[in-house]
């Protein structure tokens, strides 16, 4: 066999999603309907005789419609079982066309939790190698084909479908894959060569004992072929129900007699953990009876066991089972016989609650610690774990199905953390604890395992419901640690995995940590400077070009912060924005700089720059933002156009026709309205001519590529169609980051009407401005 071995309350990662790279890049969430798109065109590359030429495999009609029973809308949102397909060529005894499909999804799912992990570890692709040779698509096609195939299509199609795009994503997909090969090829080396030519009707290899057909349990497990694929031992005919699992818990198969007794259907279309079948009461004991047969203490162990059917009935069953071995002794997989006792019918009705209850939890967590902290443990691993979706799932199908996807999911995680302990700690979240592991790295690797149990859809009443988990992941010393701070920064790291997306594991990192406490200090701070007057506005000259006579002067917001001194804008508008507390903020600013300008205006007359103040998105969605701005002009007795405000390309684009429509009535009043960063956004020769402005502000990234003597002819070429562009419409033009005077010349040359930036001036306080005035219109 190929087995593998072996709600954080709101706080600073709930309110702040900074920008930049590492952990904080922008993922996209894993699209179900494109994952299983994939799924079925990986099927049929694979299956062709022929290379995937333009989407389309080789001598392959087109698509299947999306299966119904594992495309879901959505993580974390169910779907309802349909009936299977019928292949549309040779497929492997027992693993149909829709099967192998229902594999490969899964797979795929396993492939976006490894992709989305912070860190990111792409060794853990290489059970997924494993996981394909037994997908049966290596059956009726040659390996070698089947992976070069496999390895085409995913690459091209697994950035968008698993929610990783951009060059990064591609990266990570490219090592992944190289992984999941060497995995294959491992696999492959390892597996028993049987023929399917060689094994008979009841799957028994020839020259081998048959298995049982009518003797009792006992001597059906004495009866059995130590080399036999898997998908191949099933007694058709034999009184009792037998299951063949792998060595890590997941049951490949099942003969006639059980798959009736248990009603499952075509739910082993693909493997599934044991623990799905387990009443959660027995689970523990089922669970430590399992561990033993796998170290051969002894090779058979026999038990009484409650079994849950996929529509919740529970049957009391006597359970067989028996370690079976290579011919060289090593163990190969494991085979269960059940017996029913049909005097012992349970209902499902009401306890499923109480069963919830009784799950190892919060109290037992917190025991675990303490004691790990008082001695005996040098280092503990935490998992913290919070379902995906799961609210959503719970409105669509009530609390009922919601507690038995709990139940499952608890038993997929106690199989998945094998020896370490695991607990439902809240509603829908989870706690694995880990004693003494090698290192974080091996905390990561528990986690991942946790998330690759529930890539298998669990079946539910019909439903198959496909769920994921943000994990987060810490690890230290029990010296001169902490229980409850490693508990917390568990957690943290969980809300790190759920702000980018959820479906992912992510490791805590003390140093992000550190900044977001920061940040969020910020943002707590931000309604209590306003309101004690820590904001100061300082003004920086925009000047004409190539004169350079101030024509108007931006007002830039500083915090005179109580602790940290003075802090610049771009540590706090972005908080104030997502906090709301810009609203308030962006309030004072434009107050505060009409009462500037209106004093200039006094002292200068005609020759009074107008201020230029930045507006942010979220003021532009206020009610009454406009009615606001002309009641501030009307108080400080400044005229309309002694006041420019600049917006950005996003803003406008965010809410069109509201914001436009203002926008267009303080055009009206006089106001001058300045299109901010532009170029750096999706704007549009048609989009820009509907839009009210008087100016554009070229970003001063275009700019940057004139500083030097040999400029950089693409931006030049930028900035000249810009300039071009802009004239055109009758708007006149501003270059941001302007520190030179060989950028001043040539934007001079180019046209450009104003310049802005230190070769122009430093920002200063508004009592410098008229002094500077009148020294430039003497220059």
């Amino acid at each position: 066999m190929c087995a593998p071995h072996g709600r954080t309350p709101p706080g600073p990662a709930a309110v702040l999603r900074p920008a930049g790279g590492g952990l904080d890049r922008p993922y996209d969430a894993v699209d179900p309907a494109a994952l299983q798109r994939l799924a079925q065109r990986w099927e049929q590359a694979a299956r062709a005789d022929g290379h995937v030429l333009d989407g389309t495999p080789t001598g392959v009609g087109p698509p299947r419609a999306a299966s119904a029973l594992t495309a879901a809308p959505a993580v974390g949102v169910p779907t309802v079982g349909g009936p299977g397909q019928t292949p549309a060529g040779p497929v492997a005894p027992g693993v149909g066309e829709t099967a192998v499909e229902h594999r490969l999804a899964t797979i795929l799912r396993r492939l976006a939790g490894v992709l989305r992990a912070e860190p990111f570890q792409p060794s853990a692709a290489r059970e997924l190698g494993a996981a394909l040779v037994e997908s049966g698509l290596c059956d009726d096609r040659p390996a070698a084909d089947v992976l070069a195939d496999s390895l085409q299509v995913v690459r091209t199609d697994a950035p968008a479908a698993l929610g990783v795009p951009g060059v990064d994503g591609a990266r990570r997909v490219a090592a992944a894959l190289d992984h999941l090969a060497a995995g294959f090829a491992a696999c492959l080396a390892a597996r028993p060569q049987v023929p399917a030519r060689l094994v008979d009707a009841a799957g028994n290899a020839l020259g081998s004992p048959p298995l049982a057909r009518t003797a009792p349990a006992d001597a059906a497990l004495d009866a059995r072929p130590a080399e036999i694929d898997l998908r191949l031992t099933m007694a058709d005919d034999a009184p009792v129900g037998v299951a063949a699992m792998t060595l890590d818990g997941r049951v490949v198969a099942a003969n006639p007699e059980l798959t009736a007794f248990l009603e499952l259907g075509d739910v082993l279309d693909e493997p599934r953990p044991f623990t799905d079948f387990v009443h959660a009461d027995d689970l523990p004991e089922v669970l430590e009876r399992y561990t033993r047969l796998l170290r051969g203490d002894p090779d058979v162990q026999r038990m009484d066991v409650r079994v849950v059917r996929p529509d919740g009935v529970i049957l009391w069953v006597r359970i067989i089972a028996r370690l079976v071995r290579t011919a060289d002794g090593e163990p190969s997989h494991i085979v269960v016989v059940l017996q029913d006792d049909p005097d012992r019918l349970w209902s499902p009705a009401g306890p499923v609650r109480e069963r919830l209850a009784r799950l190892p939890g919060a109290s037992v967590t917190e025991d675990w610690l303490r004691r790990a902290f008082a001695g005996g443990i040098t280092r503990v691993g935490i998992c913290a774990l919070d379902l995906d979706g799961f609210g959503a799932l719970v409105d669509a199908h009530g609390a009922g199905v919601g507690d038995r996807l709990l139940l499952a999911v608890a038993g997929r995680l106690r199989l998945a953390a094998g020896e370490h302990l695991a607990t439902r700690t809240g509603g829908d979240e989870f706690t694995v604890l880990v004693a003494d592991p090698d290192d974080i790295a091996a905390v990561c690797r528990v986690a991942d395992r946790l998330q690759s149990a529930l890539a298998v859809p669990i079946p539910i009443d019909g439903l198959n419901l496909v769920v994921s988990a943000s994990i987060g992941v810490a690890e230290g010393p029990t010296v001169h640690g902490c229980p409850k701070e490693l508990r917390r920064a568990a957690e943290v790291a969980r809300s790190w995995a759920k702000a980018l997306g959820g479906g992912r594991r992510v490791m805590f990192d003390p140093r992000r940590d550190a900044g977001e406490a920061a940040r969020y200090a910020l943002v707590a701070g931000l309604p209590t400077g306003i309101a004690n007057g820590e904001f100061r506005l300082v003004y920086q000259p925009l000047v004409t070009l190539p004169d350079g006579r101030v024509r108007g002067a931006e007002a830039l917001v500083r915090w005179q912060h109580p602790q940290e001194g003075l802090i610049g804008p771009g540590r706090f508008i972005g908080l104030a924005e997502q906090s709301g507390a810009i609203v308030e903020l962006g309030r004072w600013v434009l107050a505060t700089a009409c009462a500037q300008a209106a004093r200039w205006w006094r002292e200068l007359g005609e020759r009074a720059p107008f201020v230029s103040v930045n507006v942010s998105p979220v003021q532009l969605s206020e009610p009454g933002w406009v009615a606001d701005v002309i009641a501030v002009l009307q108080a400080e007795g400044l005229p309309p156009r002694q006041l420019q405000l600049e917006i950005t390309e996003q803003a406008v684009l965010g809410d069109g026709t509201a914001v436009t429509e203002g926008l267009s009535a303080l055009r009206a009043a006089g106001v001058r309205l300045a299109l901010d960063d532009f170029g750096t956004g999706w704007s549009s020769l048609a989009w820009l001519r509907r839009l009210p402005v008087h100016a554009l502000k070229i970003d001063g990234s275009f700019i940057d590529g004139l500083r030097h003597p040999d400029a950089d002819t693409a931006d030049s070429a930028i900035v000249r169609a810009l300039v071009g562009m802009a004239h055109a419409l009758g708007l006149e033009v501003t270059a941001e980051w302007v520190e030179t005077g060989v950028q001043a010349d040539r934007l001079a040359a180019l046209t450009c009407d104003l310049g802005q930036g230190r070769w122009f001036g430093d920002a200063g306080p508004g009592e410098w401005v008229p002094e500077l005035v009148r020294r430039r219109m003497g220059a």
